[in-house]
């Protein structure tokens, strides 16, 4: 008897975990659809070649020789602070309230699927998009820094840049997602979604600006617990160090060098509790109200 109730459990978990991947790939699918997604594409490729053709036509000396083989670094982490966080908002905030405003919510929770599944198909099919393209951004990197500058070194580290990146892109993409399941308006969730990760941007600047020059640690406190202090620092808490001494200098051209967070732990706890917490208010409020017909 034991054993017939764990088979059965085991066939409904197998059959929850196959329609939630099937909504994954419907999710994926739709968002590749739009034509907002290729434009990223686009503007991906572009912010991948076009610094690299201009240093090496019209400013091959900016960077010295000594670091060529290491230009990679600056791609990869370029996007990352701003970049990254724009794509992840883009196509975090319109999974649940595109859905609303074109009416298919509603059809599509009318088939054999929990709402559950529903809500795990769409972020991780969204999530995977964003993956995705955090990956492209690499790949073009590597071929523009091979093509202009020669042979590149310490790919060793590429791993541990991409890791933080795809962890911390995590924040914006979970926040994004649920201010569109709470808004149930594209436009509206872009707004909100953005406003809130410049806001975070700006008051990081003003917080570490007030805390060096008055010495006060309650703002530098402040600084690190702004989401975005987190973001932009696991990527270069986990790759800088993989690097050759000195190679940091690079990331001076493109922003701070220096991570905001000098904790990895605690740089983790901070991703995971806003995610979590944007995460777990969405799903409880799509979880607990009428899923609404079209909305004008």
């Amino acid at each position: 008897m034991t054993s017939f109730t764990e088979e059965r459990f085991w066939v409904r978990v197998g059959l929850r975990v196959r329609r939630a991947t099937v909504f994954l790939a419907y999710e994926f699918r739709r968002a590749i659809a739009r034509r907002k997604v290729v434009a990223l594409v686009v503007f991906t490729l572009l912010l991948d070649t076009v610094p690299y053709y201009a240093l090496v036509s019209n400013a091959p000396n900016l960077i010295p020789v000594e670091f060529h083989p290491y230009v990679w670094v600056i791609g990869v982490y370029a996007p990352q602070p701003i970049f990254l966080q724009f794509i992840a908002i883009l196509i975090a905030a319109g999974a649940m309230s595109e859905e609303y405003e074109q009416g298919t919510a509603e059809l599509l929770l009318s088939k054999p699927v929990s709402k559950a599944e529903y809500f795990l198909g769409k972020y991780l099919g969204g999530y995977a998009l964003l993956l995705t393209l955090i990956f492209l951004n690499s790949g073009f990197t590597l071929l523009s820094a091979y093509s202009s500058f020669g042979v590149q070194r310490g790919l060793l580290a590429l791993p541990y840049f991409l890791l933080g990146e795809c962890v911390s892109s995590v924040v914006f993409f979970s926040l994004a997602f649920m201010v569109g399941e709470l808004v149930r308006r594209p436009s509206l969730s872009y707004i909100i979604s953005s406003a809130v990760f410049f806001t975070s941007e700006i008051l990081a600047v003003y917080f570490g600006l007030i805390g060096s020059v008055t010495g006060n640690a309650l703002y530098q406190k402040l600084q690190k617990l702004l989401p975005t202090s987190p973001v932009n620092s696991l990527p270069l808490q986990l790759g800088v160090a993989k690097l050759p001494s000195g190679v940091q200098e690079l990331l001076s051209f493109v922003g701070p060098s220096q991570p905001i967070e000098s904790s990895i732990f605690t740089s983790v706890i901070l991703i995971l509790l806003y995610a979590l917490l944007s995460v777990f208010s969405s799903y409880a409020y799509f979880r607990y109200t009428d899923v609404s017909k079209r909305v004008s």
